[in-house]
């Protein structure tokens, strides 16, 4: 079996590289054979992975020792979903499985049927596809597979997944207790399914960089992929801070680790480039920012890569120390300093089309948002990167703390979620027309009124107070840019014909409910930052404490011994205004195979906040030690992305694509002059792409 993988992986490298050299050499010059001959390349790659992946899966749930990845990351006890969750938990595994999502994705990108793109009936060819997509795709294609090719190089000749051990073990290493949690389960393989989908908009940035095409084609494509990898990246981030939140008993869900930021920052460009390309397509703004962004974005992806596998950062989600991080630093600087000349050398094509009329037009405030969600990636990347910079320059490690980082946080936060809320009743190209001031200024009292209410509410931090101002504000801008978007026939019934509008606009009324999702979010990250309090006690059996509203009572303390662990656990009554809230168990568990401890919390969790109960250890007279955490509003922060997740599906649903041919009357009697214009039309010479004039 190992031997038929080794050659399954070297079978994966070279079919990736004829793909690529294939495809772009039909991007030159017209092959039909050749073309046919490397998506087979790239099918055969791909299988050549899949047999590699199902391979090592198979070893690790049937422990079998003899593969040293196996031995590493299994042992007997292990249970089977977590010997296949160690697939991806290894540094050899990740890459593998990084690349299996890669090749899989670069064939349904060549696959997927092809984007009507313009709608100038002379711009398609004979079989009805858009010849400027197709020209995009082909080379796109390309990139994508040399990419692949990389990876692969990177497994076959320093991180081999199939490599045998050295010596027969009788048990493995096993995977680390901190690990052995459901979100771990997921986590990995979806942060790494994000940066495959990256390479996509990578792709076609490069492509149309090169040819000099564009003039927006490229766009059309590339903003379903950019959507869909922002949001797959989103869901691992949130995955991960709850992994932290519940396994790692700190009573916090994200402490700006360095390779939580490596996930975070190209999540934080990747949002930028989304709001790029809008002002892109439809202000004519950002181009140079945009396709710059296309490239960071991805390069930052390989950077998040070289964190963990470098050995430069110490981090319990990094891994030893190796020359394969360093690889992709190179790659990282490479792609930097490539796409900088290319957008030098295509500045003419990249200028922009029109100056900004208005300072409240809706491509000035993402302009706005962009510079923001730049300053805050800036700053990620700068504190990222200060511990290991200072050791090299100054002779001694500069570490950075939070404080360093919440300092840029609040106003680059206050100003996102300001651009957002307003979002709605703005529009491109113009600045608000009487209808829609009225809304802003309604909106705003509003807004307003519930930063008021916030404060007789007994909140009384100015950061909370205004969140609150700003979500309210967000709501009711919502609502009045699908009233002032609702059929006029339909002004009364203000509910039919705000579904109306939503039907017509479904994609951009999507987004806007992602922007109500962030308003969530931000209230749980609000919350659970100002709110949270702590304390320890020390409490005997049968032992009542009050703390924070709770009366909280030790009924009894009880130990366990399970297969692989021994359980100490501690059983708590948890009660509120005379009534039994619930019953929490905290545990300490100890890992005979590892021979280490691991805290195992246990959370009450309301709309109101989360009562978070951490086990610490027995003291010298007998009496447990314990850690009370009280947690605002965390429900409203996993709410926040679970809206934000369905925002991003409703928009990427397909069907409903507005039409770009001229509006027609649809007064009844008017059929002629409906086929004349049609006529008309079909009629008009296709304008030429501005690169081609």
């Amino acid at each position: 079996m190992r031997i038929l993988g080794e050659a399954c992986l070297l079978i994966a490298f070279v079919g990736s590289g004829f793909a690529a050299f294939a495809s772009l050499a039909v991007a030159a010059r017209q092959h039909r054979q050749v073309r046919w001959a490397g998506i087979g390349a790239a099918g055969l790659s791909v299988l050549g992975l899949t047999i590699v992946a199902v391979i090592l899966a198979w070893a690790l749930v049937c422990k079998d020792l003899s593969f040293a990845y196996v031995a590493q990351y299994s042992s007997q006890q292990l249970p089977w979903h977590y010997s296949l969750s160690a697939l991806w938990v290894g540094q050899a595994g990740s890459l593998l499985l990084w690349a299996w999502l890669l090749g899989v994705l670069a064939l349904l990108f060549r696959g997927w049927p092809f984007s009507r793109g313009p709608v100038c009936p002379r711009a398609e060819n004979a079989s009805g596809r858009n010849a400027t997509t197709g020209a995009l795709r082909e080379p796109a294609f390309g990139v994508l597979m040399a990419y692949l090719c990389f990876l692969t190089a990177v497994m076959v000749f320093a991180a081999d997944p199939l490599e045998a051990s050295l010596s027969p073990v009788r048990e493995g290493s096993g995977l680390s207790p901190l690990l052995q949690h459901p979100a771990m389960l997921i986590h990995p393989p979806v942060v790494f399914l994000g940066y495959a989908l990256w390479t996509v908009p990578f792709a076609l940035a490069t492509v149309a960089l090169g040819s000099g095409r564009l003039e927006g084609d490229w766009i059309r494509q590339a903003r379903p992929w950019a959507l869909a990898a922002w949001s797959v990246l989103g869901i691992g981030i949130l995955l991960g801070a709850d992994w932290a939140y519940e396994e790692l008993g700190w009573g916090g869900y994200w402490g700006w680790d360095p390779v939580e930021n490596g996930s975070l920052i190209p999540w934080l460009t990747g949002t930028a480039l989304i709001h790029g390309l809008m002002a892109w397509q439809y202000g004519g703004v950002l181009k140079k920012t945009t396709v710059g962004l296309a490239i960071a974005t991805f390069a930052l992806c390989n950077f998040a890569t070289f964190l963990t596998r470098s050995g430069v950062f110490s981090s319990l989600h990094a891994f030893s120390r190796s020359p394969i991080g360093w690889l992709f630093l190179v790659l990282m600087i490479g792609l930097a300093v490539a796409g900088v000349a290319a957008v030098i050398w295509r500045r003419r094509l990249l200028s922009a089309e029109r100056p900004m009329c208005s300072v409240l037009s809706r491509e000035a405030f993402v302009v706005l948002g962009v510079l923001a969600l730049l300053l805050l990636a800036t700053t990620a990347l700068v504190g990222t990167v200060s511990t290991a910079l200072s050791a090299l320059i100054l002779g001694r490690a500069v570490m950075v703390g939070p404080a360093f980082y919440n300092g840029v946080l609040t106003p680059v936060g206050l100003t996102l979620l300001l651009t957002t809320a307003l979002a709605p009743l703005l529009r491109w190209g113009r600045g608000p027309g009487s209808a829609r001031t009225r809304w802003l200024i309604g909106s705003s009292c509003v807004g307003g009124a519930v930063l008021i209410a916030t404060a007789v509410a007994g909140v009384r931090h100015p950061i909370a107070l205004a969140v609150a101002g700003l979500a309210g504000l967000a709501v009711v801008a919502f609502a009045g840019a699908a009233r002032l978007d609702a059929p006029r026939r339909d002004s009364v019934r203000t509910v039919r014909g705000m579904w109306l509008a939503w039907r017509a606009g479904r994609r951009q009324y999507a987004g806007f409910v992602i922007h109500l999702g962030l308003m969530s979010l931000a209230i749980g990250v609000t919350g659970s930052s100002l709110g949270k309090r702590e304390q320890g006690f020390q409490m005997s059996e049968g032992q009542t404490v009050d703390w924070a509203g709770h009366r909280i009572r030790l009924a009894h303390v009880r130990q366990r011994e399970l297969p692989d662990k021994l359980a100490a656990e501690a059983v708590l009554e948890i009660s509120r205004g005379g009534r039994r809230q619930t019953t929490l168990v905290p545990a300490q568990h100890y890992h005979k195979l590892h021979q280490e401890w691991t805290t195992e919390v246990a959370i009450h969790s309301t709309w109101n906040g989360d009562f978070y109960t951490i086990l610490h250890s027995e003291t010298a007279d007998g009496q447990l030690s314990l850690t009370f955490v009280e947690t605002p509003l965390m429900r409203w922060l996993w709410m926040g992305g679970a809206i934000m997740v369905l925002g991003t599906c409703v928009r990427l649903w397909p069907g409903g694509e507005p039409s770009a041919r001229p509006a027609l009357s649809g007064r009844k009697g008017n059929d002629k002059t409906n086929e004349r214009v049609r006529a008309e039309w079909s009629r008009r010479p296709c304008p030429r792409p501005k690169s081609q004039i």
